[in-house]
């Protein structure tokens, strides 16, 4: 029994996973998927948020607090400078700047991987000129 008081702490510890490779590739883009929201009006859109922020959390575990402090200020920048393109403009940019960073994303990202996906296909298809800005913005942030 006195051993197990040396190791509770150990094992309830906050220990960091390891990191994986995309791993911040694809918190930064968790991060910038929570900005769809307005489910009552766009379910894809609310879907979309939960499971960015289900991925966020994930994610985050593997991460320094400075890391997730930079990539959250690169996501909150990526934000604003979508906000300079034409409102219609907006969703189809950013889930197509999102399922490009979600490429070689570990698993914990499916559901967002897949919601993102049938945004890119069904609800929000990029026109060239809305993929161009968008692997603009990719470029960028990378």
């Amino acid at each position: 029994m006195g051993a197990l008081r040396y190791l509770m702490p150990a094992l309830v510890a906050d220990v960091p996973r390891a990191a994986i490779v995309g791993h911040e590739r694809a918190y930064l883009a968790a991060c910038l998927a929570t900005c769809f929201r307005g489910a009552s009006v766009d379910p894809l859109a609310g879907q979309l948020h939960e499971h960015a922020l289900a991925a966020q959390e994930h994610l985050g575990g593997g991460l320094t607090l400075a890391q997730r402090a930079h990539l959250v200020a690169v996501a909150r920048a990526t934000q604003q400078r979508a906000r300079s393109l034409p409102l219609a403009d907006r969703p189809a940019v950013l889930s197509e700047v999102v399922r490009r960073l979600l490429d070689d994303a570990p698993s914990s990202c499916v559901a967002l991987d897949v919601c993102v996906r049938e945004a890119v296909t069904k609800r929000y298809v990029p026109s060239p000129a809305q993929i161009a800005t968008a692997a603009a913005i990719v470029e960028a942030v990378l």
